[in-house]
């Protein structure tokens, strides 16, 4: 009797430390931008980086890093919207193209 309970508490202090996990995990802070209105020929830059073209509406949203950000779309070489926003982590932000 006295062999099955030392099995027991050896048993249960080895399990006890197993699926331990050290550290702390934290989420990827990101925000998010969509663009409505004529996206049609448009291109994007944000904070004067390489220009991209984008798909109009909330379904397609472009992740960024929260923070200020100087938003810049054109078309046919001409500015149609300058914008400087602030867009707060989990923050999906409408850009509205004339």
């Amino acid at each position: 009797m006295k062999y099955i309970i030392s099995i027991v508490a050896l048993l249960t202090l080895l399990m006890s430390g197993c699926g331990s996990k050290e550290g702390i995990k934290t989420a990827e802070h990101k925000a998010y931008l969509y663009f409505t209105g004529n996206t049609s020929g448009a291109v994007v830059s944000i904070d004067g980086g390489e220009d991209f073209s984008v798909k109009p509406g909330q379904n397609n949203q472009y992740g960024i890093k929260p923070g200020k950000h100087l938003i810049e779309v054109k078309r046919d070489g001409a500015l149609v919207v300058k914008r400087e926003i602030y867009v707060g982590d989990g923050i999906a932000k409408e850009i509205e193209v004339q």
